[in-house]
This record gives C-alpha cells, sequence and structure tokens, in this order.
C-alpha cells in the first residue's frame, strides 16, 4: 500500500504564493523592495552618475612658448596668467632657463590645469642648434614621465586603481612659436621643422603694434607661402564646431598679437595695452589683435583635439625608442658574433 504520509513527504516544498487577500499597494511595495536594482533604467542612472565623476576629472592642457629672445614671450604668459586665470603676474627681465607656471580656471564641475613652459629666446642665450636641443630634450622628457607613469600604474592592482584616477599628463599638447617681420627668417623655418615634428605647432606673429594692417596681412601670406613651400606640419584644427571667428588681420593661423602687462584705464574699465601719442591700443581687442581669438581657440574649442594629437606624438616616439633599441641589440649582437669568429679562429 501506498503510505500517504510519505507521499507528502516526498514532494518538493512549493515555492511561496501570493496572499490572495494582500492589498494592492502592499504587494507593490513588496515587489518593488525585491527587484528594484533590476528596474530598467536604474543602471542607467548609476551610469550616468559614473559619467559625471569621470567628467569631473581635471583636464590638463601643457603649453609652450618658444622663439626668438626679445618678442615678449613671457609678458605674454604673465598677461594670460593675470587676465584669464586671476593668477598673479610674475615678471621676469628675460628667461635664462625653462620654467613651468601654472595656472587653473574653474567652472562649476569644469576644472582646467594650464602649465605655462616658458623657455629662452634663441640668438641671445644660444645658438639655433643648442637651442633646438635645448626643446626637444625637454619634450622627451616629458614623454619619457609620462610613460614611467604609465607603467608603474600597472605595478599592482592598487596602484592601478590610484594612479589611473589622477589622470596626470605632463606632455607638452601644443607649442607657440613666436616669430617677427619684416620678413620670416630661415632660422624660423629650420625651427619650425624641427619643432613640428615633436609637438603640434602653431605660430604666432608677435609685436603686432609694429606693423600695418596691409604689413600684417602681407606677412601672414608670405609665412603660409613657406609652410607650404617647406612642407611643414603645423596644428590644423579638424574638430567639428561651428567656431569660426575671423580677425581684421587676414588668415589664422599665423595669429597676430601684441603683449603688455601696461594697464589703462578706458573709462570705467582697465585694459591691458600700448600707448602711442595717437591713443591706446588694447591687446585683448579683436580690432587690434587676435590675442582674444587665439585664446578662445586655444582654450576652448583646440583644447581636447590638442590632447589627442599629442597621444599619436606620443606614440610615434615612442615607436622610434623601440626602432632604437632594436637597432641598438642588433649591432651588439653583431659584434658579440664577430668576436666570437675571430676569437675561435
Amino acid at each position: 500500500m501506498f503510505n500517504q504520509s510519505s507521499k507528502s513527504t516526498s514532494l518538493k516544498q512549493p515555492l511561496p504564493i501570493i496572499q490572495q487577500n494582500i492589498e494592492k499597494s502592499v504587494y507593490e511595495s513588496q515587489i518593488y523592495e525585491s527587484i528594484a536594482d533590476s528596474q530598467p533604467g536604474s543602471e542607467i542612472q548609476a551610469l550616468i552618475q559614473q559619467k559625471k565623476i569621470q567628467d569631473q576629472k581635471p583636464i590638463y592642457l601643457n603649453i609652450m612658448v618658444v622663439g626668438q629672445s626679445g618678442l615678449g614671450k613671457s609678458t605674454f604668459i604673465d598677461v594670460l596668467l593675470k587676465k584669464k586665470l586671476g593668477t598673479g603676474q610674475i615678471i621676469r627681465d628675460s628667461t635664462l632657463q625653462i620654467q613651468e607656471i601654472q595656472g587653473q580656471i574653474y567652472n562649476n564641475d569644469l576644472s582646467l590645469n594650464i602649465k605655462f613652459i616658458d623657455t629662452p629666446g634663441f640668438r641671445h642665450q644660444y645658438g639655433l642648434r643648442s637651442w633646438l636641443k635645448l626643446l626637444s630634450t625637454y619634450i622627451h622628457n616629458q614623454f619619457n614621465t609620462y610613460k614611467l607613469r604609465q607603467t608603474q600604474q600597472y605595478e599592482s592592482k592598487e596602484k592601478f586603481q590610484q594612479l589611473s584616477q589622477q589622470d596626470l599628463d605632463e606632455r607638452v599638447h601644443v607649442c607657440l612659436y613666436f616669430f617677427s617681420g619684416p620678413r620670416i627668417q630661415a632660422e624660423d623655418l629650420q625651427a619650425l621643422k624641427k619643432i613640428s615634428g615633436l609637438v603640434n605647432v602653431i605660430p604666432i606673429l608677435a609685436k603686432g603694434d609694429s606693423y600695418t594692417k596691409n604689413e600684417i596681412i602681407q606677412l601672414k601670406q608670405q609665412f603660409n607661402d613657406l609652410i607650404s613651400e617647406y612642407h611643414i606640419d603645423l596644428f590644423k584644427c579638424q574638430c567639428n564646431n561651428s567656431y569660426q571667428e575671423k580677425g581684421q588681420f587676414g588668415i589664422t593661423p599665423p595669429y597676430v598679437i601684441i603683449s603688455s602687462i601696461e594697464q589703462f584705464q578706458v573709462g570705467n574699465h582697465f585694459i591691458y595695452g600700448r600707448k602711442f601719442p595717437w591713443g591706446i591700443c588694447d591687446i585683448f581687442n579683436p580690432q587690434h589683435s587676435d590675442l582674444s581669438i587665439l585664446y578662445k581657440l586655444l582654450i576652448g574649442h583646440y583644447c581636447f583635439e590638442l590632447i589627442s594629437l599629442t597621444e599619436y606624438l606620443y606614440n610615434k616616439y615612442e615607436q622610434k625608442e623601440k626602432e632604437k633599441l632594436k637597432l641598438q641589440l642588433s649591432n651588439q649582437n653583431w659584434l658579440r658574433n664577430l668576436l666570437r669568429y675571430f676569437f675561435n679562429l
């Protein structure tokens, strides 16, 4: 005979069932509590929150300023730090060695860390060859520092979690090359050819108050013709934006600027400029120079593309270093085999 009690114990226990008399609101709250994490959209909200955290990471933009001595490079840095970044003026009579000057822009969740790299000019302190060696060594050292930190973060999981959150970037993202007229010098073309293979280059026509408007337009055209003739690869923005502000001085680049840390009161405002018998030149006025246009483009529209292209230049440098190391090892092996051959005779 089949035992009724054994039958009941052999059956699997049924799943819990919903009580028929439970109130609807109580039932819904139980369901929501149990599957809250699987509700459609909750993971999207979490992702959005994480994206906001990622977007709040600071941006690093490192700007090197180079060119002949006496073109106002240090003054250019000082006035931008004072006017745009609110940093106290750092007046230097002349730059004898490479100096790094920090500035920051905070706006809501945006944190932009700008590092200006002021460099000695060539001709007075340095000849062209030694000057180019100084610049290339600095740029390569920044690449190597970046590489070392990237390598160190993979030493352990904890170090990776720590360093990967910092997003530091020591590499030079753009080089502002200062030159002047009345004609383009052969030394400038040689320097531009060399530097443009290492870093993004934007040309700057300095001492804009030394020329008439027509002379500036002619100088810009002459410069661009020579750049094309000598196949010098300057930075060209491919960013997709609608910002196109035309200056009063023809095509850009190059950008014509005036450097001055002198302030003058015009009405109720103080401006940075130069004073002449016929009036005051406002260096941030688009009618007087391209400085305000350059600043908007450099900080606002070119920033991420400059950083992106620096990654390309960095990888190109790394590839060359690997090829150089491979050649050295090959030469060492060749010499070792040659010595073995002679000693085994």
